[in-house]
């Protein structure tokens, strides 16, 4: 009995001390292969410490037919709006060699915006943007995404 219960309390100790204390807010949805243009993320944060970075977390896989995505963010509440168009090239030469013999899925964390201060309940929503060369028009389903999501840390950088 000595023995479970010593197993109990060390794997309780261990799931308290894998938190990560500068995520105060994470959310993401299953976009089923493809995000829709007009069904965009969206996060009602409520959050006490600041500065905060807010980021979009896109899951991709080797249907995704770009090598960059177009971000549309904004920002708001009755003190603050921030609208903005975000351009994010994805990087894969870090792990060139790793990437074309074994992972197909491919997850990337965009900055939508850094040090930011808040102080009462704010709504943020991301759309992408995302069009053809030869096209005015933007895509209505944009293929390969798996997942999108809204993450909110604590800044490591001081205002």
């Amino acid at each position: 009995m000595r023995g479970f219960s010593f197993i109990l309390i060390t794997f309780f100790v261990l799931i308290l001390s894998c938190k990560d204390e500068d995520t105060l807010y994470s959310s993401h949805i299953e976009t089923k292969g493809a995000w829709l243009k007009n069904e965009p993320i969206k996060a009602s944060l409520e959050i006490n410490e600041s500065p905060i970075d807010i980021y979009l977390i896109l899951k991709l896989n080797e249907d995704y037919p770009f090598s960059n995505i177009y971000l549309l963010s904004n920002i708001s509440n009755p003190d603050l709006k921030i609208t903005d168009t975000i351009s994010f090239k994805f990087d894969y030469s870090k792990n060139k060699s790793l990437l074309s013999r074994q992972m197909r899925i491919k997850t990337f964390r965009i900055p939508i915006h850094k040090n930011m201060n808040l102080n009462e309940r704010t709504s943020v929503e991301i759309s992408h943007a995302v069009r053809f060369i030869d096209s005015t028009r933007p895509v209505m389903k944009l293929e390969g995404i798996l997942d999108v999501g809204i993450l909110v840390n604590k800044s490591n950088e001081e205002i």
